[in-house]
């Protein structure tokens, strides 16, 4: 059984508490691009990868390429494997990089931040034309206009907590994870919550040996409760 739960303020509080000094982990703002084509680039880098991996791949890239649609459309892929090998699956993702560029000249004149005037749902549908990109990496681009009160992207962090905590079928879609958590984060405090869950699960709800004596919702949390 489901048990949709609450995060009510106690447990938004303790969350807090234990991980708020970590949040400048998440991310560094160094590459939180307002430019929406890096900014795209940089997620589709960072697909089944992690942080570090995903930075490191792009240091590379840029370091070869003026990281522009124009410049990565027309580039050599062994060039682009070159320059992000060293953040793995570089086989994958140059060819990657290369097909979404060319879309983007293609379908948005080269412009991935004219997609976002659109209206949320419809914007969505256009992004997740390109070549490589799907509810996630489209979701990231949308938090840019709408943020992260009204667009959760999912990833494999959010996807592990939402099955232990119970929130969500252990065969929950994308879809069904991301309406639980909107339920489940209320809207004025969903932004801040969502990154205290995600470093939550980087640190202590971890897929393999998670540290459920040390999390602050064990007592709410199905998994938990059963170990």
């Amino acid at each position: 059984m489901i048990h949709l739960l609450v995060l009510d303020a106690r447990l938004m509080d303790t969350l807090e508490a234990k991980y708020g000094a970590l949040w400048a982990t998440i991310w560094p703002e160094e590459f939180s691009f307002k430019d929406q084509f890096k900014k795209l680039i940089i997620t589709v880098l960072s697909q089944n990868t992690s942080n570090i991996n995903t930075i490191r791949a792009y240091k590379g890239l840029a370091a070869m390429f003026e990281v522009t649609p124009q410049v990565l459309a027309s580039a050599d892929v062994d060039q682009l494997k070159e320059a992000i090998r060293s953040g793995g699956l570089y086989n994958v993702k140059a060819k990657r990089l290369k097909d979404v560029s060319k879309a983007i000249l293609e379908k948005f004149k080269g412009d991935v931040a004219s997609v976002l005037t659109l209206p949320k749902e419809e914007a969505k549908a256009k992004l997740m034309e390109l070549p490589g990109i799907g509810d996630k990496t489209a979701d990231v681009l949308l938090t840019s206009r709408y943020s992260y009160q009204k667009v959760l992207p999912i990833d494999t962090h959010f996807r592990r907590v939402a099955k232990r905590l119970g929130i969500t079928a252990p065969n929950a879609n994308y879809d069904e994870i991301q309406n639980a958590y909107m339920t489940f984060l209320p809207e004025p405090y969903r932004e801040r919550a969502s990154g205290l869950l995600w470093l939550l699960a980087k640190n202590t709800c971890k897929a393999q040996n998670p540290r459920c004596s040390d999390c602050p919702l064990q007592r709410t949390c199905e998994y938990g409760m059963k170990r």
